[in-house]
């Protein structure tokens, strides 16, 4: 039987936060980063991160994410993680896509070449030579993250939690979760489970991400801000391009879709295509998704929405004041 449940806590806020701080792809907000601007990983751990980053990988959210997030303790991270033996614990930093990893490093790599992943033998043999250490470290990182937030910090992320999860409620009740979660994101699933455990939890911090493997976790970030003027002139000026809505037209119509499957569709060169979808992204209009060294794009339906309804309200006629 499948289940969904709401899940937040400062606990969680505060992993997020410190994958944040060990992520390139993600910004702090800069009141958070003041605080946080003296804590560093070193050594190999440092090095490690920075070797899994380059696929944009987040392994403290997908170590939390294939857990039981309702009872989730930061001070625990590293104990549980630890229970995993190291190749396990290895495909889960790679998203879990390997459904019998190999037991020991030169077969795992081969394993996660074939999606993409060319991981050194430096990485990978001492994430199986000294696991707990590197484990250690990032409880050391986590801790630190932690003892430089207060509860002060929470406070604007307490109340933009209550407020989703007070509009949730009625429709974790009675919608489908996997729907549902399509829905907050604003995009089509390429994965798609079947899942038997769906959690659902708010960030203040952080952005929305998916974390899927034998269970689906949904980090979605509160409150959703008002687009400024120039947000807002962005995505008119990505859209104003024949090519580029040609490509929005065929996410519609064929959901999440590769660089090369745009190029068979629209003819030019990968260079230009790979132009239009970057500014497309930075526009906000389409998610990218991982998926080994494949990116599939799919658009982001939720600004869509917003552009909707701008051209509402521009639309409706108003009285002269």
């Amino acid at each position: 039987m499948t289940s969904a449940q709401f899940v937040y806590s400062h606990d969680l806020e505060i992993a997020m936060v410190a994958q944040m701080a060990l992520s390139s792809r993600f910004t702090l907000p800069a009141a958070i980063a003041a605080k946080l601007s003296d804590i560093t990983l070193t050594g190999p751990s440092q090095e490690i991160v920075t070797a899994l980053d380059q696929y944009q990988l987040v392994p403290i959210l997908e170590v939390i994410g294939a857990s039981d997030l309702a009872h989730f303790h930061v001070a625990t991270f590293a104990e549980k993680a630890g229970t995993l033996p190291p190749n396990e614990l290895i495909n889960l930093f790679f998203g879990g896509q390997i459904t019998q990893p190999a037991k020991t490093w030169p077969p795992l790599a081969k394993q996660l070449a074939t999606l993409g992943y060319t991981v050194s033998a430096l990485v990978g043999q001492y994430l199986f030579d000294h696991q707990q250490t590197f484990l250690a470290d990032l409880q050391t990182f986590l801790n630190a993250v932690a003892s430089h937030l207060t509860a002060a910090d929470f406070k604007a992320a307490d109340a933009a939690a209550q407020e989703l999860q007070t509009q949730l409620a009625p429709r974790l009740a009675k919608e489908a979760p996997l729907p549902l979660a399509e829905d907050l994101m604003g995009k089509q699933f390429r994965h798609r489970g079947p899942y038997q455990r769906f959690f659902f939890v708010p960030t203040f911090f952080g952005p929305t991400i998916r974390i899927f493997g034998r269970q689906q976790t949904l980090f979605i970030h509160v409150p959703q801000a008002q687009l400024t003027p120039a947000e807002i002139a962005a995505m008119w000026k990505a859209l104003a391009d024949d090519t580029r809505y040609a490509i929005v037209r065929l996410m519609d119509t064929n959901g999440p879709l590769r660089a090369v499957d745009l190029i068979d569709h629209i003819g030019f060169s990968a260079s230009t295509i790979s132009h239009h979808l970057d500014i497309l992204r930075q526009a906000g209009l389409i998610h990218v998704e991982p998926v080994g060294r494949a990116k599939y794009y799919s658009l982001n339906r939720n600004r869509f929405r917003q552009l909707e309804l701008i051209l509402q309200r521009l639309s409706e006629s108003k009285e002269p004041q």
